[in-house]
């Protein structure tokens, strides 16, 4: 999201930028030219009774408000050699201010021309990563729009794909909002820059459809759908992966991704269809179910935590009393392990080294461990709330 924090990383990378294009030896050439003709200036009036620059930080004041234009008037020369060097001082500030101030406008531009483009790198965290896109991608976007506008949350988008600057600033300006921000990164979202680019290791999930932008098409589609989770599995193991595929065949491909959710290319057309003939209203049901902008949709809620340890007949009765929820099943993620399972209750020297060890690694060593999801419908009366379940509800 677009907090303080991301503004002040925003900052801290325009002088990064700054400093790499070596724009700081402008800056201490034109602080060394005012400190040069300060002190000349100094050396020319302070022996003179009447003179106002009497120390050397007398000549530097003097030379820092004559050459930016300021003109206080506390301090200025008498006699001619002095004034000649402040004629100087103001011709040489003049030269240096449009060398400056020409450099760091012609960064800021690059800078804003990558961002158009989608070349620069984006400081956005806690963000949705979407990589490709097809012709339901439209749909995606409204999707997240309809959403964002009900529960007034904001959500951050950034589009990972080759597609082409005019149509992302349509896409842009159709589905961003005051609750959704869309962002672009142009370029294979199968290659690990393009997708630090996207800030992915900063990001909350990751969606990856079956792309046919750019060059590319359906043919190699699932290829490199397959190829991105593993790169994305790689640089972020905690990212939450949904995918989508064309041929249900190349799911065997994704098992050793962090990949959560695999929905194949029209997967359900047949069984809303046959529905449709032999059971009218049931695809109307659950059109209802998955759309964010009419009627109620299917939604997961943490369970408060007084009801661990109670059955699944008591948390029914209290989200449909007291939330106006229709409880239907039951979301159960394993819990990831963690170094301190693998430590004795009693800390010693030895665990805190280990600790220090695990830390300095950087690296999530227990990333396949846990965060396994398994949704039950409709459990059984009897089925006893566990601490990591969460409520999957229908409305409220």
């Amino acid at each position: 999201m677009n907090t303080l924090r991301d503004k002040v990383k925003a900052v801290a990378d325009v002088f990064v930028t700054i400093r790499k294009e070596k724009v700081y030896r402008l800056l201490l050439t034109f602080l060394a030219v005012v400190t040069l003709f300060g002190i000349i200036a100094y050396l020319f009036e302070h022996n003179q009774p009447d003179s106002l620059i009497k120390t050397i930080g007398d000549g530097i004041w003097w030379g820092f408000v004559t050459i930016s234009t300021t003109g206080y008037g506390d301090k200025y020369p008498v006699t001619t050699a002095g004034r000649m060097v402040g004629i100087l001082t103001i011709l040489s500030g003049m030269v240096l201010t449009i060398i400056v101030s020409g450099a760091v406008a012609s960064i800021l531009v690059e800078r804003k021309m990558k961002e158009g483009k989608g070349l620069q790198k984006i400081n956005t965290t806690g963000h949705i990563i979407v990589c490709g896109w097809n012709q339901c991608g439209g749909k995606l976007l409204q999707g997240f729009r309809a959403l964002s506008d009900k529960t007034k949350n904001k959500i951050a988008i950034v589009l990972v794909s080759e597609l082409e600057i005019d149509v992302f600033s349509e896409l842009q300006f159709t589905y961003s909002s005051k609750y959704l921000s869309v962002e672009f990164i142009r370029g294979d979202f199968a290659h690990e820059p393009v997708l630090e680019n996207a800030n992915i290791r900063k990001a909350k999930s990751v969606i990856i459809v079956a792309d046919t932008s750019g060059p590319h098409s359906i043919n190699n589609a699932d290829e490199r759908t397959v190829l991105a989770a593993y790169t994305i599995s790689n640089l972020s193991p905690g990212a939450k992966i949904s995918v989508e595929l064309f041929n249900s065949q190349n799911e065997q491909y994704l098992k050793r991704t962090n990949v959560e959710n695999i929905i194949v290319n029209g997967e359900f057309n047949s069984y809303l269809l046959i529905n449709s003939a032999l059971y009218p209203g049931v695809p109307q049901a659950l059109k209802e179910i998955m759309t964010f902008n009419v009627g109620n949709e299917m939604v997961s809620r943490n369970i408060p935590p007084n009801f661990v340890g109670k059955t699944f007949t008591e948390l029914f009765h209290y989200m449909r009393e007291r939330e106006n929820s229709l409880l239907i099943g039951i979301i159960s993620e394993t819990r990831k392990l963690s170094i301190d399972d693998f430590l004795s209750e009693d800390p010693s020297s030895i665990d805190e080294f280990i600790k220090r060890k695990f830390a300095e690694s950087e690296k999530d060593m227990f990333a396949d461990t846990g965060g396994k999801i398994n949704v039950m419908l409709n459990p059984g009366w009897n089925y006893v709330i566990q601490e990591n379940d969460k409520a999957l509800l229908i409305g409220g």
